[in-house]
């Protein structure tokens, strides 16, 4: 093979390689990805389980507060429950479902007031894969300050048993004039044998 194919692929390979979707965990302060001010919309394509009368539709919840229908207007299904601490709210939302309805296309959303301050990773996770955030995620400490954990498979974990769990720290500062959801810590340890 000539040597201009082999960097062409060694640089596509290092690309991917950068692109993974738990790279953001490995870092002791992932950067923050909470940018923009906009709720992003539910990735598609969006699975008609979940819909009212679908196969997987007890996993949604209706919306109750303008958070929950903010999140739905962009897409997104509703699971698990809405928590708030002072003026910090969290809730959780699918786009899609898997065979055993566990949720898939799935992201943390946090508020301040009412107001989109940002998610609690970089993009949508799926159910049993490495980096998605665990069922008992995220937690409240105060107004300011949550934690959400994210479990950790190598390549020969059962789907079971990941290997380790990774809890981020979060806290919430002002930028720009609005609240920013902002990654301040990372760490990672085994789970239990």
């Amino acid at each position: 093979m000539p040597p201009m194919n082999i960097a062409v692929m060694l640089a596509v390979i290092l690309g991917f390689a950068a692109a993974l979707p738990h790279q953001w965990l490995d870092a002791k302060v992932p950067a923050n990805w909470n940018t923009s001010a906009t709720i992003p919309t539910a990735p598609g394509p969006r699975s008609s389980d979940l819909e009212p009368g679908g196969r997987c539709a007890s996993e949604v919840r209706p919306p109750t507060s303008p958070e929950d229908r903010a999140v739905v207007a962009k897409g997104w299904f509703l699971f698990g429950p809405y928590q708030r601490f002072g003026a910090t709210s969290t809730l959780m939302a699918a786009s899609s479902a898997d065979g055993m309805c566990r949720v898939d296309g799935y992201q943390g959303f946090v508020f301040v007031d009412g107001a989109f301050a940002g998610t609690l990773a970089p993009h949508p996770m799926d159910s049993r894969t490495d980096a998605s955030m665990s069922a008992f995620s995220p937690s409240i400490y105060n107004a300011h300050e949550l934690n959400a954990a994210f479990v950790r498979y190598t390549q020969d974990d059962p789907l079971c048993c990941p290997r380790s769990t990774t809890n981020v720290s979060y806290k919430i500062e002002t930028a720009n004039g609005r609240a920013v959801l902002v990654p301040i810590s990372a760490d990672t340890s085994p789970n239990s044998p």
